[in-house]
């Protein structure tokens, strides 16, 4: 197989596991008002903290001008706290209200029990290889 068609089936296989991931979280999703990238960003602010718009839109490889309007909508609906630093009034952090941290551990909550079950089928040796695989393919695939 060529490097073309190894990168096109890549893509080809990221593209239908983020599609099934989007499906069995659309209806709730929906019911939160929040889009599936949303979900996403407030996936991350879950794992990591609180991030500034420059860390989070790294984390995301997304532009911080998008990264910023995602966060103001987030906080409209009152999922996410803006908060500018003294310091330099440029950097925002942005942190979960509590309403934030109920909407994503439901939603994760739903991912579990889509997933986990298949999950622990797998081997230690097959999820390790699993995560390396991902970890390989960054490399091949980043500037990083």
């Amino acid at each position: 197989m060529n490097f073309i068609t190894y990168k096109n089936t890549i893509d080809k296989l990221s593209r239908s596991m983020e599609n099934g991931i989007m499906e069995t979280l659309r209806p709730f999703c929906y019911k939160h008002k929040i889009t599936y990238l949303q979900y996403q960003i407030l996936a991350v602010i879950f794992e990591e903290g609180t991030l500034n718009i420059g860390e989070l839109s790294e984390n995301m490889s997304m532009d911080t001008g998008n990264m910023s309007a995602q966060c103001k909508r987030l906080e409209q609906k009152g999922y996410t706290l803006r908060l500018r630093k003294k310091y330099d009034e440029r950097v925002v952090d942005v942190s979960l209200t509590k309403q934030g941290r109920l909407v994503i551990m439901e939603l994760n909550d739903i991912l579990n029990k889509s997933y986990k079950s298949n999950w622990e089928k797998l081997s230690a040796e097959e999820k390790d290889n699993l995560l390396n695989s991902f970890k390989t393919m960054n490399k091949i695939f980043s500037n990083k």
